[in-house]
């Protein structure tokens, strides 16, 4: 039993594996051994293979092909936990001994993102945006959302921490649930559709 984001995933005994590896630079020299100057930690893979089962196995699927489409984030917990990850392969098969489910194969992969900082013109102070999305009102800051953002990804960029998402949540629920409405959803499942132009407080 694992979980991808919200999403609940069969994993069985030995479908779960970590990919780790180490980078090194290396520089011939004229004499001797080369030269090793740069040791890196490689980002964490995680290969998946499982079921997706339930009556919501087909919704399930769909979401999880949007969040490999849009590259956003993805928060893994089953024997390993991942979070700022991205899905990089997905894919799935239909067999007759899984009635109304399907097998899946997925990798998901650690990512940073290189976050850039400019300076607020009415506060002086640095605000921290990947992609300069900030609308500052006096001491009120503002997210625009754009397409791929998820409440995951926006918690990482101002609070540095993932886990704030239910923060974001709660001080912007009626708005993130009349824009889905707006947009044609039933709901936005607890803040997991965001809609493009919605602006969210950063409380």
């Amino acid at each position: 039993m694992a979980y991808i984001n919200n999403y609940y995933v069969f994993i069985g005994g030995d479908g779960e594996s970590v990919k780790r590896s180490t980078s090194i630079s290396d520089h011939p020299v004229e004499e001797g051994m080369v030269i090793t100057d740069h040791v890196q930690r490689d980002p964490l893979e995680i290969q998946l293979s499982g079921y997706l089962v339930g009556s919501d196995a087909e919704t399930i699927k769909t979401n999880l092909e949007k969040l490999q489409k849009d590259g956003s984030y993805v928060k893994y917990i089953g024997k390993k936990i991942l979070s700022k990850a991205v899905i990089t392969d997905f894919d799935t098969s239909r067999t007759i001994e899984i009635d109304g489910g399907m097998e899946f194969s997925m990798t998901i992969r650690e990512i940073r993102v290189a976050v850039s900082a400019y300076t607020g013109s009415t506060s002086g102070k640095t605000v921290k945006s990947g992609t300069q999305q900030v609308v500052k009102n006096n001491d009120t800051v503002y997210h625009t959302v754009k397409k791929g953002d998820t409440l995951y990804s926006i918690a990482l960029m101002y609070y540095g921490n993932d886990t704030k998402y239910t923060t974001l949540y709660a001080a912007n629920s009626d708005t993130i649930e009349t824009a889905a409405k707006n947009a044609g959803y039933t709901s936005s499942s607890g803040g997991e559709y965001l809609v493009a132009g919605t602006q969210l407080l950063i409380p």
